[in-house]
């Protein structure tokens, strides 16, 4: 028996940090990004680290102390005393002062690690379940619209969907992998009758499920780009909930997207002009700032419909100071679209967006000195601050939140910034 947990917990203890090095190793962002299927299956060793790390528990190296009567009723700096220097043949002191010993089997304090690490699994193994169970009740993509970037639409339908806006899925494709999940941002608002997320080509998986979904295609050509009808089933994991679920907590929300990190707010801002078209004009929300930064000025024709129908119906029922669009063009190396904006600056739409009422602005916003502006205009005012992007102006923006709050903290003007990120 001894032979046999000698063996077993340096082995198991040789597996488990194996196990750890190659999940640890693996997560890092280079390999994540570029090769996501090394990070996804080398992840799944979780299942040998924790058998390992019950088996190995098992083996009793760490055990509890008995024998400490002495310090129990009388203290460390007496029992010390007293047991340096007791006669061994005194029973008295002896009863005391007996050499520790460590707890093996038979002792209360046994192996207690199956319950620490046992009833997590139990838990995650649950959920797992629930998902596998979910598979039978997949998605059916009906409709496939392409957009320039480019970036694909995918429209489906599900038996007993419900969702929040601005919260996401994971999509499990069978022709492609039974084991990967991958998660996107639903673009549909809660009101609708079908879920959509936008897929942007951007490695191995999207790229495979874009030529599935044509395999499975009749295109089309409609106002909205190539559209295709398809009946074409995908496996939908969720709705899952993030941060830009709050952003009706605030009286006065600023959100920010950089590229495809505007899709959260593509589903809340059709559920405003949902709510707007059915008569609520009460839901939290009195005025919203939207920034959209873009490298390409061809993403923009991603949800320009749809912002497009907002405003015209703010100005409908009019409200247009409620929605504020403030789109920004970081690269603009094209001559002929500069021409182009430069014949249209008078036009009522603007020259690359097409929305009315707005123009584009060419480069990064100053965005201490946007916040402060905001603060100044809304003053006593708590104001949420909701990002989706790259973690590096996430930070960027996160100091900028800080300083605008100091300045305005100097100018007494009792509003606040709270900042709200996800990062991709």
């Amino acid at each position: 028996k001894q032979w046999y947990q000698r063996r077993v917990r340096g082995l198991t203890g040789v597996l488990i940090d194996v196990c750890l090095f190659l999940m640890v190793t693996s997560s890092i962002k280079i390999v994540r990004r570029s090769f996501f299927e090394v990070f996804w299956f080398t992840h799944h060793l979780f299942v040998v680290f924790f058998i390992c790390l019950l088996v190995h528990a098992s083996g009793q190296m760490i055990k509890s102390q008995v024998g400490t009567e002495c310090v129990t009723q009388n203290g460390v700096e007496i029992c010390n005393y007293l047991c340096d220097e007791y006669d061994k043949t005194d029973s008295t002191i002896n009863s005391v002062c007996a050499d520790l010993e460590f707890a093996g089997p038979g002792y209360v304090n046994y192996s207690k690690s199956y319950w620490w690490v046992g009833v997590p699994l139990i838990i995650y193994l649950i959920d797992r379940i629930m998902r596998w169970a979910n598979r039978f009740n997949p998605a059916v993509v009906y409709k496939a619209i392409e957009h320039p970037g480019p970036c694909l639409e995918l429209r489906m339908r599900k038996k007993g969907w419900k969702q929040e806006a601005g919260q996401y899925v994971f999509l499990q494709c069978s022709e492609l992998s039974l084991f990967e999940w991958h998660p996107f941002t639903l673009t549909s608002a809660p009101e609708e009758d079908y879920l959509s997320v936008h897929i942007r080509k951007a490695g191995d998986w999207t790229s495979s499920l874009l030529k599935a979904v044509k395999n499975h295609s009749k295109d089309k050509t409609t106002k909205e780009g190539r559209n295709a009808e398809l009946n074409f089933k995908i496996a939908v994991d969720g709705p899952y909930g993030t941060p830009s679920e709050d952003i009706f907590k605030y009286k006065t929300t600023i959100l920010i997207g950089a590229g495809v990190g505007c899709t959260p707010y593509a589903s809340i801002l059709k559920s405003v002009w949902y709510k707007l078209k059915s008569g609520n004009y009460d839901f939290g929300t009195k005025k919203i700032y939207f920034y959209w930064l873009c490298s390409d000025h061809n993403v923009f024709g991603w949800f320009r419909d749809d912002l497009k129908e907002l405003l015209l119906e703010l100005q409908n029922i009019g409200s247009s100071d409620f929605f504020e669009a403030r789109p920004h063009l970081t690269r603009f190396n094209d001559k002929d679209m500069m021409e182009n904006v430069a014949m249209n600056m008078d036009s009522a739409e603007d020259a690359i967006t097409n929305l009315p009422g707005t123009k584009t602005r060419f480069g990064r916003p100053n965005w201490v000195k946007d916040f402060v502006d905001i603060g100044e205009k809304h003053p006593n005012t708590d104001i949420g601050v909701f990002f989706c992007g790259p973690a590096v102006l996430s930070e960027s923006l996160d100091k900028s939140c800080t300083l605008a709050n100091t300045q305005l903290e100097e100018a007494a003007t009792g509003s606040m910034f709270f900042y709200n990120k996800e990062n991709f």
